[in-house]
């Protein structure tokens, strides 16, 4: 059986505009468990931004969350895919990509739906007891390539 991301997407993420300042990002973040936003306008994904994000950025800066916004410090371009492409070309791109997330757009490129690591990792292990849509050997393969360390500078920190 051939299963599309749409089959375990989740569908109607949170997202956030361009204009979201990173203090309402982490509170949406916060009070809706999820670790990452699509930034959106007038449907489209523009990028993304991560718990990460916000916490790098503010960590560098010296001004409060209400000053900076989500499209100052989000991933672009985007890394996506499609509502009805195959699950196993969505964990290729994901390894390749090396991100935890994808959004998913429909055929007019906008936003319907977020495919993430919960979302792969519960299809190959669902917990209701239903059978398995995904491989968890599949799974497991692209969680390596995306957690592979990168060589990285290492940058002196002075007090």
């Amino acid at each position: 059986m051939r299963i599309l991301v749409e089959d375990i997407m989740t569908r109607t993420p949170w997202c956030c505009t361009p204009e979201t300042n990173l203090a309402t990002v982490a509170e949406l973040m916060w009070v809706h468990d999820c670790g990452a936003l699509p930034i959106v306008a007038c449907g489209r994904v523009l990028g993304m931004i991560t718990d990460r994000d916000v916490a790098i950025a503010l960590g560098t800066r010296n001004v409060p969350a209400q000053e900076v916004t989500a499209v100052e410090v989000a991933t672009a371009p985007v890394v996506y895919c499609r509502a009805a492409d195959d699950i196993h070309a969505a964990l290729h791109l994901m390894g390749e990509a090396k991100v935890r997330r994808l959004p998913v757009i429909d055929d007019q490129d906008e936003l319907v739906g977020m495919i993430g690591v919960n979302d792969l990792i519960l299809a190959a292990r669902p917990l209701d007891g239903r059978t398995a849509e995904l491989d968890d050997e599949q799974v497991i393969e692209v969680m390596c390539q995306i957690c592979a360390h990168a060589k990285t500078q290492v940058m002196a920190v002075t007090a």
